[in-house]
């Protein structure tokens, strides 16, 4: 699909439903449709739900901020004035459009079938709306864990920003489960961050990313090194692969999938760690249909909305001597005791 040229995407245009019919509507962050991870995977679940329910669906993919407000303002005006008996949904994942969404999204409840669900915040919004965030510190812990038995070196670790809280919790549940696991061999881990802009570093130019790859492959020394690379980074992840899988020539360097199964991608992936947020997209859209979506809710590992997905079985590791299952129970342990503090 195409997300550049065209920002207005209309999924099936020659299914038209009856005017009447729910309406969807998805809003995303600048750019990061087409992302083959968790904006796909939304956009993905919503076109499932509408298939199963026989809904409308509208999909923004905006270029900038700038362009995602205006269309924030253009639904959320419609939504507000319109009389008709049509029931709207508007959904939106991204963190640059906070602010806007809690200012404005009282407008709606002049409109009593107008809904509106704000993806990627544990805060409930005050007025009209309902929120969902998906917690990634259990499905991360794993990942720590299992790292120590599939790489060589160093371990990558790639943020998009510092100040991201899903992307933050990524990266203390991934750290945690690296520094409390031993593998075979001594291993190192190496954290950086693509942005210091608070909604930064989910894009980056294949450039770029090259010289990521390059300057990881000499972190440790003079001589080059292979290293695994863990990218929490949204789109930019993609680029990151791209150079990765450029430099196979001359090392052998490994990358964990984030958010999607990409598994078949490479046999240098040996596990993903996994949002199946497409398949909770399709439950809350059955929700909303009955009445019955939250106020607010966190889903996370325990829920099966979170999990790790072990890759080809003939990729050469040792993930065979841990019993995932039962480290998927202890990462379950961690994440709760981190929602009670």
């Amino acid at each position: 699909m195409s997300c550049k040229k065209d920002p207005l995407i209309l999924p099936n245009p020659n299914e038209e439903q009856p005017i009447g019919t729910p309406l969807v509507i998805v809003i995303y962050g600048p750019n990061s449709l087409g992302d083959r991870s968790y904006c796909d995977l939304i956009y993905t679940g919503v076109e499932r739900a509408a298939q199963s329910h026989g809904l409308r669906t509208l999909q923004f993919s905006p270029e900038s901020e700038e362009e995602g407000l205006a269309y924030l303002e253009t639904i959320i005006s419609e939504m507000e004035q319109t009389s008709d008996t049509v029931r709207r949904l508007l959904i939106t994942p991204g963190v640059g459009y906070d602010a806007y969404i809690r200012a404005n999204s009282h407008r709606l409840e002049s409109n009593p079938r107008a809904d509106l669900l704000y993806l990627e915040t544990t805060t409930p919004l005050e007025d009209k709306g309902s929120t969902l965030y998906i917690d990634y510190y259990g499905a991360m812990y794993m990942g720590g864990c299992m790292v120590h038995y599939t790489a060589d070196n160093m371990v990558s670790l790639v943020l998009a920003n510092p100040h991201s809280q899903s992307v933050i919790e990524a990266g203390e549940g991934f750290a945690a489960g690296f520094n409390e696991s031993e593998g075979l061999e001594f291993l190192l881990l190496h954290t950086l961050y693509l942005s210091e802009d608070p909604v930064g570093g989910f894009t980056l130019s294949d450039s770029a990313a090259m010289g990521i790859v390059r300057d990881e492959s000499y972190y440790i020394d003079e001589d080059p090194k292979d290293f695994t690379l863990v990218p929490v980074c949204g789109g930019a992840m993609q680029s990151l692969i791209r150079a990765i899988r450029g430099t196979q020539l001359f090392a052998i360097n490994q990358y964990i999938g984030i958010d999607g199964d990409m598994n078949a991608d490479s046999h240098f992936c040996p596990f993903s760690i996994v949002k199946h947020v497409d398949v909770v997209m399709e439950d809350y859209i059955r929700l909303w249909l009955e009445g019955a979506m939250p106020k607010h809710k966190t889903l996370g590992l325990a829920d099966g909305a979170t999990d790790v997905i072990v890759g080809n079985p003939y990729t050469p590791n040792d993930l065979n001597l841990i019993d995932i299952d039962s480290l998927r129970q202890v990462a379950v342990g961690k994440e709760a005791e981190r929602w009670r503090k």
